[in-house]
């Protein structure tokens, strides 16, 4: 199995890891100099995730507050929207990368479209 992390080019305050494009895309859609269209357009798809992904309980845990959330390959429905979102982000400066790897770490939640896994 593949995995997939959408991520910018800052570094989490926590760990090493770089910040996720959630973390992004509220920054985007909160700050003043975003257009409005663009704000409810990331507001339209944050709210399909909200609908549709389950926000892991996992990373509530202090003990995994290095874990990083990874998509699966086989979840076209969510990532397709997260491509959705890489162009509006970019048009306010944030360069988003597509990080794949078969091996995210040690897995502390899963479900059929993601994990959540603390890196080695």
């Amino acid at each position: 199995m593949q995995y997939l992390r959408f991520e910018s080019q800052e570094r989490c305050e926590d760990n090493a890891s770089r910040l996720g494009i959630f973390h992004i895309a509220y920054r985007v859609r909160d700050a003043h100099a975003t257009r409005i269209h663009d704000s409810n357009e990331i507001n339209r798809l944050i709210q399909w995730f909200r609908d549709h992904l389950h926000a892991p309980d996992a990373l509530e845990n202090p003990q995994n507050r290095r874990a990083i959330c990874w998509f699966k390959e086989t979840a076209h429905e969510p990532t397709n929207r997260i491509w959705a979102m890489v162009p509006i982000l970019k048009d306010y400066g944030y360069w988003i990368d597509l990080r794949t790897t078969r091996n995210p770490g040690q897995i502390v939640y899963e479900d059929d479209w993601q994990v959540a896994a603390i890196p080695r």
